[in-house]
């Protein structure tokens, strides 16, 4: 429910919101929130509490007197946020100029002990397609298995198989007995095709049957299968379930699996995405994923951005709590926040040349938003920098940010690499990877500068990379963005 105490929350809108905004806000929030279409909890409250906040901020004496009683600090007490740049200043310039931002947001202890814990809602998507045959399978009966038998007592579970259709082998449910469990996943056997949409869509209805105000919601999908002709309808169902604080995440096992599309649908929602080509990590996948969402102090984190004029967003990536690219746009939905831990994006913008003689610029505005059961918490940001003509005397980037930068060099080296082959330049490919194996050589990763140069050398014969290789790179460079672990 949006905080009692802010009206603007309540509208999803800025202290600076135009009439025309606010109207246009509020018949958002109204589609959204009336009872007849939202199944939640509290609906009604929270109903009303639009059209409270309605009628105070659309008239422009009220709106007045609100805004001069308004605490504009209280709803964002016990969160942290920092910000560094990879320059101490803008440059005055006749030509745009690229600038990066590490933006991280933390919750303190204080704010911790406060917040109640929110039990988990998932659901396991698990392909059951005729490729999963045999001892993927096997292992994944045995890690759904233990996953199950490890939540606690208000833990939603349910478990999805699917191919060319969808089945509901448990549906959603606390704490269900080993014999349902066992009976469930005797059910769990390979045939068909895949159609993902089958799957995720089964999961998100299941998890829809309780209240998503109430619980950290995750639908977790392992395929080893390409999707055909559904994907529309997956990104679609992503972007639904992201409105609904719903999160995915994705495993991909062996080499068939569209990684570019797990991503996105992983992206849009703030979860994960990885790859595994040891059966055996299938396993760690599901523990590290579940206990990731046990951590939980938000039921999910979102960004709202928007670059001043003549700012333009570049890349956006998210470096924790995983890695993964994110898609150009202005609301973000980030996953949880986790205790003890910050959540922490690199932005790279393009700024134009600023005219006139100004001192500090504004790159981007905005807010985060942080979805909890009792209320919701709104943290404006300001990313801006003071100008300078002296290029000379800028102080060096921070540590922190500086490695970013770097190892996002890495990614994007093979990222490159790909476009090219896609490109139909193969020998370009293969210099971008003796170069990216150069680097990793150079910074002590043995392991995934070795895997370049291979890729480079079966590049330079067969003018594609390996299935396999690909992954590794992709998925390996993206790692690096990781900070170390101390």
């Amino acid at each position: 429910m949006p905080d009692k105490t802010d009206f603007y929350r309540r509208l999803n809108i800025g202290t600076g919101a135009s009439e025309e905004a606010i109207k246009k806000a509020y018949r958002l929030a109204v589609r959204k929130t009336h009872p007849d279409v939202n199944r939640n909890d509290g609906a009604t409250q929270l109903f009303l509490d639009i059209q409270e906040a309605y009628k105070i901020l659309s008239d422009p004496n009220r709106k007045g007197d609100y805004d001069q009683d308004r605490d504009p600090h209280d709803i964002s007490s016990g969160i942290l946020t920092a910000i560094e740049y990879s320059q101490e200043a803008l440059l005055r310039l006749e030509e745009p100029q690229v600038i990066y931002s590490l933006v991280d947001i933390v919750s303190t202890k204080d704010e911790e002990q406060k917040s109640a814990d929110l039990p988990l809602n998932i659901s396991l998507v698990l392909d059951n397609s005729t490729s999963m045959k045999g001892p993927r399978l096997d292992i994944l009966r045995a890690a759904t298995k233990e996953i199950i038998s490890d939540l606690g007592e208000d833990d939603l579970v349910s478990v999805i198989s699917f191919n060319d259709r969808a089945k509901v082998l448990l549906t959603s449910q606390t704490q269900p007995s080993d014999v349902q469990v066992e009976t469930a996943l005797n059910d769990l056997y390979a045939e068909g095709g895949t159609e993902i949409f089958q799957g995720i869509e089964a999961g998100y209805e299941e998890i829809r049957k309780h209240p998503t105000l109430n619980y950290v919601n995750h639908i977790i999908l392992i395929t080893d299968g390409h999707t055909y002709g559904d994907e529309d309808n997956c990104i679609a169902l992503a972007n639904t379930a992201a409105d609904q604080d719903i999160g995915i995440s994705g495993l991909g096992i062996g080499i068939e699996w569209n990684d570019e599309f797990v991503d996105q649908l992983c992206a849009l929602t703030g979860g994960q995405s990885l790859f595994v080509h040891d059966l055996e990590q299938v396993k760690e996948f599901l523990e590290h994923s579940v206990a990731s969402l046990k951590e939980a102090f938000s039921r999910r984190l979102t960004l709202e951005v928007t670059p001043a004029p003549g700012v333009k967003m570049l890349s956006a990536f998210r470096i924790l709590p995983e890695a993964i690219p994110l898609p150009i746009q202005e609301n973000y939905s980030l996953g949880i926040l986790k205790k003890h831990q910050p959540h922490r994006v690199l932005f790279e913008f393009l700024v134009d040349p600023i005219p006139g003689e100004i001192d500090r610029a504004v790159i981007v505005s905005g807010e985060f938003i942080i979805k909890k059961k009792i209320r919701d918490q709104v943290i404006p940001i300001t990313l801006d920098r003071t100008l300078s003509s002296d290029i000379e005397n800028l102080e060096p980037p921070p540590p922190e940010i500086f490695k970013a930068i770097s190892h996002l060099t890495f990614y994007r080296l093979q990222e490159k690499a790909q476009q090219d082959i896609a490109s139909g330049n193969p020998g370009t490919a293969y210099q971008r990877l003796l170069n990216l194996s150069s680097h990793l050589m150079a910074k002590g990763e043995d392991a995934l500068a070795k895997i370049a140069m291979n890729e480079a050398d079966y590049i330079k014969s067969h003018n594609n990379f390996s299935p396999t290789g690909k992954k590794q790179l992709k998925y390996g460079t993206m790692r690096l963005l990781l900070p170390e672990k101390t």
